[in-house]
């Protein structure tokens, strides 16, 4: 399986209309200071994110989409080394050895520094916040002040899975590029092309269940959630019976410190099933759901997963309660 970091990824597929505006606003010499990439998680934001930083140091001679690998800007580009590029992500914790929640304010910092600086190639200089909705209040307020003012030839590109997380006065002054989640036939492209081991059957299943999101279709591989995912709706099928063993066979599978990630992944699916039902079932006139109930019942088994994810509690036990809560809601 190939699965390229977005700073190496070459192509991007999809987001046409996306890549046109940044084209053509650059092309025009009325290119925005600040730009707010939105859209679903693994989408292709942070790989847009550093075409248009490819794009733009490169005069443009890169063009979106389909970068040049030998071209010098982006050998530099991809080495995260090109002296007018800044990258800012959440950094791992050195106490903990977790990578933090949020940006810290020390590191959204840094980018007023890096705009005061002369660029070293006498053109651009480009940030690229990644995830820029996990800044807190302070970050972003060291943000704010630079779009306010932004300097000459400064160009800001931020990311954000949850753009409401951010200050509106933040996202007022920049341009919004709204990913759409990937269709079904740029979907199977690039899986065929990162997996092409896969069976027609997985394929079709994976583009199913990543809701037009590449990278977790990649995670879900990658995790070999499948034949797990498959095993939990079997036993959401059989409900309210409920097998207490394969129950805690499948938990002790997800359950470990080791295996953080096969745990996001497949509580991830459950909740993206229990609230397919939930619109299928508004669908289904002859069968009115209770939705008061049904809602209540995600936010309870969202907030048992959340807590086990940043409170760092017994994984199993959260995926086992949170099952156990979905059978006595069916009684």
């Amino acid at each position: 399986m190939t699965d390229l970091a977005p700073v190496l990824n070459p192509h991007l597929i999809g987001h046409g209309e996306a890549m046109r505006q940044v084209t053509e606003a650059f092309a025009s010499g009325r290119m925005h200071h600040a730009w707010l990439i939105a859209g679903a998680e693994g989408i292709g934001k942070a790989t847009l994110a550093y075409h248009i930083a490819n794009h733009v140091l490169s005069s443009g001679q890169n063009p979106l989409g389909r970068i040049d690998l030998q071209h010098r800007i982006t050998k530099l580009v991809m080495a995260e080394a090109h002296p007018d590029m800044l990258v800012i992500r959440r950094t791992v914790d050195d106490k903990t050895g977790e990578l933090r929640n949020v940006i810290i304010v020390e590191d959204a910092l840094k980018v007023a520094a890096f705009l005061r600086r002369t660029s070293a190639h006498g053109g651009w200089r480009i940030v690229i916040l990644d995830e820029a909705h996990t800044l807190n209040r302070n970050g972003q307020n060291a943000i704010l002040k630079i779009l306010e003012e932004p300097p000459t030839r400064a160009l800001i590109l931020m990311t954000a899975t949850t753009p409401g997380a951010l200050l509106p006065t933040i996202r007022s002054r920049s341009r919004l590029l709204q990913l759409a989640p990937l269709d079904e036939a740029h979907m199977k492209t690039i899986l065929a092309q990162s997996a092409p081991n896969l069976s027609e059957d997985e394929l079709a299943q994976l583009v199913k269940l990543s809701g037009g999101s590449i990278g977790f279709a990649l995670k879900i591989i990658g995790t070999e959630t499948l034949p797990l995912y498959e095993g939990m709706i079997a036993l959401l099928r059989e409900m309210p019976k409920l097998d207490i063993a394969r129950l805690h066979t499948l938990a002790d599978q997800i359950g470990r410190k080791a295996d953080a990630e096969k745990f996001d992944v497949i509580t991830t699916l459950l909740m993206n099933h229990l609230h397919e039902e939930i619109l299928s079932d508004a669908q289904n006139a002859t069968k009115p759901p209770s939705f008061g109930n049904r809602l209540q019942l995600l936010d309870k088994i969202r907030a048992t997963f959340a807590s086990a994810d940043h409170a760092n509690l017994d994984r199993k036990l959260a995926f086992i309660n949170a099952v156990s809560d979905i059978r006595n809601a069916m009684n």
